[in-house]
């Protein structure tokens, strides 16, 4: 276990420097360099390359990590199943590209109207759809044997920097437009031999035709198993990508580059979820192994206030600074249509906070099964919300039919967790948080505004944080908050 909180904060470090990296682009670098048709499609691009990755590798990565404990026991057996696995992706990319042929009339239809330059670069869609998979599988292979801080850094740094130096010299007038697009396949076929160096490094990229292990009713337990998964993370990433998919769609490129612009905004306010995922979710294993529910009981709700207390203070200072935020930013008229994108993406981030540890706690459980089931009709959910909501509302009516389709996802994996372990969430400290959260949002809108959008937004969010900060160490709404704040008064008035 120390390993692995261990490896989980240092990828932290990496995962917040990523995230950096990731705000200087799309907030400084895109809005400077390109235009929003220009963003919008590469953006589309690699989404819907996702989207497709998470059924043409058929399932297997998950199938990997699942049955790798079982098969590394025989001799060879971790090799052979490594090399069965990138057949099985090979065989799923073959797939997916006869099915995408036999409907490419239709698939460019669809993009006709409004982004029939998607339909033009279809192949570098279809090429990193080839890349993803293999990244994927040999990501997950990489876990195996807990190394995940390389991995981390090739995945949220390094692919990030290749961004940043791409478009950098598509401004300097190095290479076109064209060759930056084609330039993606370069970038995530880097990140993938980057990966496999490393695993190579580790001296485990091995590989064997022998595939003695297989017999009848192994193959039927992986192909059931990778079914089930193949439904699952097909579904999320249908939750993940479909939005910029059905605007570019239906409103174009230009409006998924606005829309893909300000939503950076919001997942900024969940970088924090991450980081804690990682680290609880090897805690809820083994506290489900051993049974042990109050244990479990006391991260979610632990889990549910402090991310609430985060999320809520990066949210409130974020809505309040949004005109700021828009002021300072190149372009920042045009990317301003995108106010309440941020304000329903933003929401739902902080909802999926509170919600807390609901996800793994379900899917490390016997009932794994019913996070399937609840992330197909979200995604479902998802689709159908944004058929009728974005011709109505536009890019708004996307961030709202997330917002929405998030929440009902939230309050039925509640509502399993009350049925089947009998605990909640919440607590009153979480009521007290919101009335807080309130109270200072309003505060935020009041105060009065300075002409200089710079020195508004740093008194502003400097104020912000005084009083949020300030109120919910006051009332105790966070008992590992309010000690740490304690520990480090100590240790600094010692000096």
């Amino acid at each position: 276990m120390g390993v692995v909180i261990k490896q989980s904060s240092i990828s932290a470090f990496f995962t917040y420097l990523g995230a950096a990296i990731g705000f200087v682009n799309t907030i400084i670098l895109f809005p400077i360099f390109l235009s929003t048709e220009q963003i919008g499609l590469l953006r589309v691009i690699p989404s819907t390359a996702f989207l497709i990755t998470s059924f043409s590798q058929l399932g297997i990565a998950s199938t990997l990590q699942k049955f790798a404990p079982e098969l590394k026991k025989k001799p060879d057996g971790l090799t052979q199943l490594i090399t069965f696995c990138v057949i099985v992706v090979l065989l799923g990319f073959s797939i997916s590209c006869g099915i995408i042929y036999l409907f490419e009339d239709y698939i460019k239809a669809y993009f006709s109207t409004n982004s029939a330059l998607l339909s033009e670069y279809f192949l570098v869609v279809i090429v990193l759809v080839l890349i993803l998979s293999l990244h994927a599988l040999f990501e997950v292979y990489s876990r195996l044997f807990l190394k995940t801080i390389i991995q981390n850094i090739i995945k949220e740094v390094a692919l990030r920097l290749m961004f940043s130096i791409g478009v950098s010299l598509y401004f300097l007038q190095f290479i076109s437009f064209p060759e930056l697009v084609y330039g993606l396949i370069l970038m995530y076929s880097l990140m993938l031999i980057m990966l496999l160096s490393y695993t190579h490094y580790l001296g485990e990229l091995k590989f064997s035709l022998k595939l003695d292990w297989i017999d009848k009713p192994l193959v039927k337990r992986i192909a059931l198993y990778s079914l089930f998964v193949m439904i699952g993370s097909g579904s999320a990433n249908i939750v993940l990508n479909i939005d910029q998919i059905m605007i570019s769609s239906a409103l174009g490129l230009q409006a998924n580059g606005v829309y893909s612009t300000v939503f950076y905004f919001a997942v900024m306010i969940e970088l924090s979820r991450r980081v804690i995922v990682q680290i609880t979710t090897p805690l809820i294993s083994d506290s489900l192994e051993n049974q042990d529910l109050p244990a479990i009981e006391k991260i979610y709700k632990q889990t549910s206030i402090n991310q609430m207390v985060v999320g809520g203070l990066f949210f409130i200072g974020l809505v309040c600074n949004l005109d700021n935020v828009f002021a300072l930013m190149s372009n920042g008229e045009e990317f301003a249509t995108g106010k309440y994108v941020v304000y329903f993406i933003g929401l739902s981030k902080v909802m999926e906070m509170a919600f807390a540890n609901s996800s793994p706690i379900i899917a490390m459980s016997k009932y794994y099964k019913f996070n399937v089931i609840t992330i197909a009709i979200l995604a479902i959910l998802m689709v159908c919300l944004n058929l009728v909501l974005i011709p109505m509302f536009g890019i708004s009516g996307a961030a709202f039919a997330s917002m929405l389709a998030l929440f009902i996802f939230g309050i039925i994996k509640m509502i399993f967790i009350k049925i089947k372990f009998g605990f909640i969430p919440f607590t009153w400290k979480n009521g007290t948080l919101l009335l807080i959260g309130l109270a200072v949002l309003a505060i935020g809108f009041a105060l009065p505004k300075f002409d200089n959008a710079l020195i508004d937004l740093i008194l502003r969010s400097f104020l912000i944080g005084l009083l949020y900060c300030g109120a919910v160490y006051f009332f105790k709404v966070s008992d590992e908050i309010n000690n740490g704040l304690i520990h480090l008064t100590k240790k600094f008035s010692q000096r």
